[in-house]
């Protein structure tokens, strides 16, 4: 499992720089609730992705994960899209949709998860698929700017991201930490899915507004 220049870091919570891989693609985070050819292409193709075997007690595919965002205002679909494929019909897009992921923007749910849950979002259902793994392209999806941008685009009050980790998910865990999230020490109970970690980090687009000089009087 698992952004885009390759000489770029992005720093931890902890202070440690995170170098971005080198062999990572240019990839794109784009929105499926909108309406274009764009996302018709995208919204074909993803419900026929499948997770890693071994992989499936920690993950939802987006065939399941997909119809109930879809019904809700608060949750955001994305597909993980490789730049050097063009979308030109729906084989290209199999080539080039390399993951999918939601930004959950629920009170009920943050409210379980951080102190303030008005100014975080919620990373859910995430996943590479296996032919894209091994390539650096889930840490580059969950890092900065990459999903920072997205975040901003949809929840602008938002300065955090969280995410839950399902013990014994040692692939999903090194890589939310490779893209900078850290343990907050709370956990959560699943349910049947079993206890997770919280984790999270704060967004970072890379934005810094200009200040605004007084007039001169």
């Amino acid at each position: 499992m698992s952004a885009n220049t390759p000489e770029q870091a992005e720093t931890q919570l902890t202070g440690a720089p995170v170098p971005e891989p080198r062999r990572v693609p240019g990839l794109r985070l784009v929105r499926l609730d909108r309406t274009t050819p764009e996302v018709a292409l995208l919204r074909e193709v993803v419900p026929r992705h499948r997770v890693a075997p071994e992989q499936r007690r920690f993950v939802a595919e987006a065939v399941h994960t997909l119809p109930r965002a879809d019904e809700d205002p608060d949750r955001y679909p994305y597909a993980v899209v490789r730049n050097d494929v063009p979308l030109t019909d729906r084989s290209a897009a199999l080539e080039a949709c390399a993951g999918f992921g939601i930004i959950d923007r629920r009170p009920a749910v943050l409210r379980a998860l951080v102190d303030d849950p008005d100014r975080a979002v919620l990373l859910r259902a995430f996943y590479v698929t296996p032919e894209h793994q091994g390539r650096g392209i889930g840490r580059a999806a969950c890092a900065a700017p990459l999903l920072d941008l997205l975040v901003a685009a949809i929840a602008p009050r938002a300065d955090r991201i969280v995410l839950c980790v399902t013990d014994g998910n040692e692939a999903g865990d090194r890589t939310y930490r490779a893209a900078g999230f850290t343990p907050t020490g709370r956990r959560h109970d699943a349910g049947e899915h079993g206890m997770q970690s919280v984790l999270a980090r704060p967004v970072r687009t890379g934005y810094h507004p200009v200040p605004q000089l007084p007039e001169p009087r």
